[in-house]
């Protein structure tokens, strides 16, 4: 009797330490196909067309609990991806990396005034989950040589929106989100001024905060590039919240990436490939007749030819009238479905 005691707690013990070791609610996360390395920031769709956040420093995938469907993600470095959690093996799913490259430069004038970068813009904001509103943009800018500010010249510009009919028979429409700009002093010259980059080889990250923010580099020796990006500047799902008279705004989290083209060496801005920024945040408005609202803002630029000018060319350029529709470059990563059929819905 006491042998066959013995034979069961033993059973029950077993058990026990194997539900200790099995995943609990197992995250799926995306990693690069060609490295393994986790791919932070994606985009995430499921199946009712909703976004539910993007994808976290290790890669993981905020998905809901449980949740069985159809995911989709988009990522500016990489060619969007829809699978089944059903389907996933070992919980990881391997992203192919998107080849997109940038133009030489032409060398035109022996003492040139600016270098001239054309980007094609695009920027969706998502309103509690849901696409809301989509811009995008071809701009020209002029970055000066020695002295003075960036300008930005708009050639063509569209604004979309999701727009809704209020009971009162009013029509409701949300604003549209912020295009990003280029800046003299760059993300990559931040990360160089701290000795990020003294190792050519460097990869990782290379600062991890208390508040949970990490300055990492991804280098890719294939596609010859450098990525720098910082991750979750608010530290964590908690985030921090800020009154401005009585406007209460709460930020959860901010991404920012660069990456840039290594085949001629060190990399500068005239070697900028692409980038991005994403901005998680909720407002509440005073007063019982607003509720507060989430909204997560991707912005994305992509360069599409690089020139030299002089003042002369500038001053004359930025006087002329612009385009009045978009029309998009070949080779930019196209939208995945769900926000392709989101976008198609807006005026």
């Amino acid at each position: 009797f006491l042998i066959k005691i013995s034979v069961n707690m033993n059973r029950l013990l077993l058990l026990f330490l194997m539900f200790l070791v099995m995943p609990v609610n197992a995250q799926i996360r995306i990693v690069d196909g060609t490295d393994g390395c986790p791919v932070q920031a994606a985009s995430v769709f499921v199946d009712d067309g909703k976004c539910v956040g993007v994808s976290g420093t290790d890669g993981t995938l905020p998905l809901p609990k449980g949740y069985k469907g159809t995911v989709t993600v988009q990522h500016i470095n990489y060619t969007s991806h829809e699978f089944r959690t059903d389907t996933v093996s070992n919980n990881t799913v391997r992203l192919t990396p998107y080849t997109y490259a940038i133009p030489e430069v032409t060398a035109k004038y022996e003492r040139p005034d600016y270098l001239v970068i054309t980007a094609y813009e695009r920027s969706y904001m998502i309103t509690d989950s849901v696409p809301s509103s989509f811009s995008d943009a071809v701009f020209d800018y002029y970055i000066p040589l020695r002295h003075g500010r960036i300008r930005r010249k708009a050639l063509s510009t569209r604004n979309l929106h999701k727009i809704r009919q209020k009971e009162n028979g009013q029509s409701e429409y949300y604003t549209s989100p912020t295009m990003i700009k280029l800046k003299k002093r760059s993300l990559l010259d931040k990360f160089r001024d701290k000795g990020y980059l003294d190792d050519s080889i460097a990869n990782g990250i290379m600062k991890r905060s208390r508040n949970g923010s990490i300055q990492a580099i991804k280098s890719d020796t294939v596609a010859k590039t450098l990525t720098v990006y910082t991750d979750s500047a608010f530290g964590g799902s908690e985030g921090k919240s800020y009154n401005f008279f009585g406007m209460k705004f709460h930020f959860y989290s901010y991404k920012k990436s660069e990456t840039y083209d290594t085949r001629h060496g060190t990399p500068t801005l005239r070697n900028l490939v692409s980038m991005y920024e994403y901005l998680d945040m909720s407002l509440n408005l005073p007063g019982k007749k607003f509720k507060e609202v989430r909204g997560q803002t991707f912005e994305e630029l992509y360069v599409t030819g690089i020139r030299h000018c002089t003042k002369k060319e500038m001053k004359a350029a930025m006087k002329a009238e612009a385009q009045r529709t978009v029309t998009v470059p070949q080779g930019i990563p196209p939208l995945s479905a769900p926000l392709a059929e989101a976008v198609s819905r807006m005026n």
